[in-house]
């Protein structure tokens, strides 16, 4: 089944997380690799506002 193609933002957003988890060298393996990952990109944004 071909993957529906995705908006420019998707693409986008989806390309820079790839370079986030490539720079970090952050392999996600489970679903709690995921959240541990979401909540470091959190504060790393909010350390910026």
């Amino acid at each position: 089944m071909a993957r529906r193609k995705e908006s420019p933002h998707k693409a986008a957003l989806r390309e820079m997380i790839r370079g986030y988890l490539k720079k970090n060298g952050i392999s996600i393996k489970e679903g709690t690799d995921v959240n541990a990952v979401m909540r470091d990109m959190m504060s790393v944004l909010l350390e910026g506002v």
